[in-house]
């Protein structure tokens, strides 16, 4: 093996040599390294005496599977953003460009601990809000030390974004759209804001009032909507097609279908028990709480080893059997210090033996449950079990 190949021999360091290749031809700049631990780059350009960070998690993620050139693009237009220097733009000038996104609650959260993420609020279950400076060449987030900078609070920001939306939603609403029979796909080509419109109020129940029926909304991926009526038979197939482009999309959002409540409000599309489209419903929102909570249980226990912070992530374990609902479950082990995801279940363990389920909502009742500050998804810590008196009462509750 070479003197590269020792240095960069995991798909992550080469991934990151690549990116070092592609920086160092950027002009302006005069010196590059490789921070393995950070899993970025940091590029000093003419004239300044700190680095530019490019993180690369979050690409590395998106670019796997991907073809050496679609990579390389994608990596080139990564570096181009971060080093192209806006410190010149006022609150005036990136008012009218701003623009929220939604995207999947770990997104911009997979770097090092003390890296600032994007700015971002809670939008629907386990995905949230950011925003975006629209760009013609790009689109860049909105972190925290740009607020202080244009000397405005984090609701300006949302608020403004959101206003810049309803402009975009209502030119979307005044076109021609077709009939209840008609199964609509949107695809972004970059500066649409497709998926953002689920955020703009009243477009979805706009768009149920043109076709005159109730609209389910998809969004597997960031480019992508997909509008479909709900029809007598539901449409369990098309859960499944939605849940294949979720799992191949390098930019996923969600597989979750949704849909505009009484008051015009977006909501996840949960259908009662006994429609043809409660089961396929409630296994797409397991699948999306699944796959966030995985990322941030991955995320987190690498973190937490590399500062040897002695703290058990607990896993949402999915399970489901044939033609019922899904369910999820976590595991609280006695005497252990754990930061549980928010399930369906709790599994009690003690000396590697479990008892019983005990639902989430019967545990919360009879057991303080305390959310971890800044974690998205939302995680609770515990340590020992319950005194022995609650610990009766859960067992009563538990359902097998």
């Amino acid at each position: 093996m070479g003197l590269l190949g020792r240095l960069f021999g995991s798909p992550r360091d080469r991934f990151a040599a690549e990116a070092l290749r592609i920086t160092r031809q950027v002009p302006g700049v005069h010196r590059v390294r490789y921070d393995a631990a950070k899993f970025a780059v940091a590029a000093w350009r003419e004239g300044t005496t700190a680095p530019v960070w490019i993180y690369l998690s979050n690409v590395f993620a998106e670019c796997e599977g991907s073809a050496a050139p679609a990579r390389r693009a994608r990596i080139t237009q990564l570096v181009r953003i971060i080093l192209t220097p806006h410190d010149d733009e006022t609150w005036e000038q990136v008012r009218p460009r701003l623009r929220p996104v939604l995207r999947a609650a770990t997104f911009g959260q997979g770097g090092p601990m003390g890296m600032v993420p994007p700015l971002s609020r809670a939008a629907l279950p386990h995905l949230r809000e950011l925003v975006v400076v629209d760009r013609p060449e790009s689109m860049a987030y909105v972190t925290p030390p740009r607020l202080d900078e244009w000397k405005v609070s984090a609701d300006e920001v949302f608020t403004a974004a959101r206003e810049n939306l309803q402009r975009i939603a209502e030119r979307s609403l005044s076109r021609n759209w077709p009939d209840a029979g008609a199964l609509i796909r949107m695809v972004d080509t970059g500066d649409g804001y497709f998926t953002s419109l689920l955020l703009a109020p009243g477009w979805l129940a706009g768009i149920g009032d043109a076709m005159d029926a109730q609209v389910v909304a998809f969004v597997p991926d960031v480019n992508t909507v997909l509008l479909c009526p709900v029809g007598e038979g539901g449409m369990p197939g098309l859960f499944s097609l939605i849940e294949n482009e979720f799992n191949e999309a390098a930019r996923a959002v969600s597989p979750v279908g949704y849909v505009a409540d009484e008051r015009g409000r977006v909501t996840a599309y949960a259908p009662p028990p006994g429609h043809p489209d409660h089961v396929p419903a409630r296994r797409a929102a397991v699948v999306l709480a699944h796959n966030e909570y995985g990322a941030q249980t991955r995320w987190l226990s690498t973190q937490y080893a590399e500062h040897g912070i002695d703290v058990f992530v607990a896993s949402l374990i999915a399970a489901a059997r044939p033609d019922e609902p899904a369910i999820t479950v976590t595991t609280w082990t006695d005497g252990i210090t754990s930061l549980l995801p928010e399930a369906d279940f709790i599994s009690f363990v003690r000396d590697g033996e479990a008892w019983g389920r005990v639902p989430w909502r019967d545990v919360a009742k009879l057991v303080d449950l305390e959310p971890e500050p800044l974690l998205a998804p939302t995680r609770y810590r515990v340590t020992d079990w319950p005194p022995a008196e609650t610990m009766s009462q859960l067992r009563a509750h538990a359902v097998d």
